[in-house]
């Protein structure tokens, strides 16, 4: 009994080390029964954000609980567990939805017009609300409670200006705020530049983006991808193609975006801050990442140009949305949750970290900043000139379709026409599908703004 008792002594003292923590969390209050899953994704920023909102509310309302199921980085991955989660029943209680995913997945979520009162339906914003608003034939409803969000402009690194205006032998400035899409080209080739001489491009003008981070430019050139109802696909005609041309030639004749296998694993994030590529579309979410390195207090925002059709740029929210079969027993503090997350004080937390315009109009002033950043200031100002993206049937097939025709029509040489190009487009599968015999350009359906 002498030796046993040590070793019990002994065996109990290194479980505790090892397991004392894993007890810890399982005890802790977010994960009681009665706790409300509340999912999500991003950055560790995000992760950091949301637990400090989600202190918020459990200070605001002591006796109710809210676990955390943190998806780290792109909303791809954690799309795919949502998914997941809806074909075997397991929802989380709230959740936080992409526009564009929402789309087609929003029959499995909960009417939240209760939640929206007259103060609050007056405060957000117009598009916010729309994205998350599913119209039937009879009614529309609210199926997410917009969140915070952003549009979509062009980042320029003036160290590269400095570079091309000494490589020119002129000054190489910004443009004005009003510029245009033959202003856009002609900058793009001044900053491409062959500073050594030896035919090998050192400094691109421009990133080509995605299709999606190119919508600015389709609508600004006045084509539309489908009609005002999303029942017709309508990117063909004179104004598709020209938007098109642009897309494949941004810079008139001279070649101003890199090659894939100039720029080998370079994604654009890296190109811009290492001068590799002078400008790019990008969002709000951009600027806190370059706030941390050196271009800091060197990089500038510019307006979408304006081109043939006007100015426009794409803008997308995030929304929570709550299950439609949710348990009676999270239901109460699942609602409270969602409403506490659109009040003043919680859009003004999700703004002041710049990486986010708040749904609510009155929290844009935290976004600007105390110090007014007239870079922060652009993304409010071109709300203005903002719209939602396509409420396309099925976001994903579209989103392939997209992605792989362009990148074949890019790389090929010679290329086809771009009236050719768009043909093949519509009728590809996953456009057929999503339209049926409805896919196709229609003259009538031009007037339509393609949301």
């Amino acid at each position: 009994m002498a030796r046993v008792l040590p070793t019990i002594a002994v065996s109990i003292a290194a479980g505790w080390w090892l397991f004392a923590d894993t007890l810890a969390h399982y005890r802790s209050p977010d994960r009681r029964p009665d706790a409300i899953r509340f999912a999500h994704f991003g950055s560790y920023e995000d992760y950091e954000l949301w637990r400090d909102i989600i202190d918020a509310f459990e200070d605001a309302h002591p006796g109710l609980r809210v676990r955390q199921e943190y998806v780290p980085g792109w909303y791809g991955r954690y799309d795919a567990k949502i998914r997941q989660q809806i074909l075997s029943g397991t929802l989380p209680d709230v959740a936080l939805m992409q526009f564009g995913p929402f789309t087609g997945l929003s029959r499995h979520f909960a009417r939240l017009d209760s939640l929206i009162d007259a103060e609050v339906a007056a405060d957000l914003d117009a598009s916010a609300l729309q994205s998350f608003t599913v119209t039937t034939e009879t009614h529309s409803e609210l199926r997410g409670m917009p969140l915070a969000g952003g549009n979509l402009l062009i980042y320029c690194n003036t160290e590269c200006l400095s570079l091309a205006s000494t490589f020119h032998g002129r000054a190489i400035d910004l443009p004005d705020d009003d510029w245009t899409m033959e202003d856009f080209a002609a900058l793009a080739r001044d900053l491409t530049c062959d500073f050594d001489s030896d035919g090998a491009l050192d400094q691109f003008g421009f990133w080509r983006p995605g299709w999606v981070y190119y919508l600015p430019f389709v609508w600004s050139f006045g084509a539309t991808l489908v009609d005002q109802d999303a029942a017709r696909w309508t990117l063909q005609g004179p104004e598709a193609e020209a938007a098109m041309t642009f897309y494949r030639d941004p810079g008139r004749g001279r070649r101003v975006c890199p090659e894939p296998a100039e720029v080998p694993q370079l994604i654009q994030d890296v190109g811009f801050l290492t001068g590799k590529v002078a400008m790019c579309v990008n969002g709000p979410w951009f600027q806190p990442f370059l706030a941390g390195t050196r271009l800091r207090e060197t990089y500038a925002v510019l307006n979408i140009p304006r081109g043939p059709g006007g100015r426009r740029t794409r803008v997308t929210w995030d929304g929570l949305c709550i299950p439609a079969a949710l348990p009676l027993d999270r239901d109460h503090a699942a609602w409270k949750f969602v409403r506490f997350c659109v009040t003043p004080g919680v859009q003004e937390m999700i703004a002041s970290t710049g990486r986010s315009l708040p749904a609510r109009r009155s929290a844009l002033p935290a976004f600007a900043g105390s110090e007014d950043d007239p870079r922060r200031a652009r993304f409010i100002d071109a709300l203005s000139y903002s719209r939602l993206q396509p409420r396309v049937p099925n976001f994903d097939r579209i989103d392939r379709a997209m992605g792989r025709h362009l990148q074949r029509w890019i790389a090929t040489q010679p290329a086809a026409e771009p009236a050719r190009f768009l043909a093949e487009l519509a009728s590809s599968p996953e456009v057929a599908r999503c339209f049926g015999e409805r896919a196709g350009h229609d003259p009538a359906s031009r007037s339509g703004i393609g949301e």
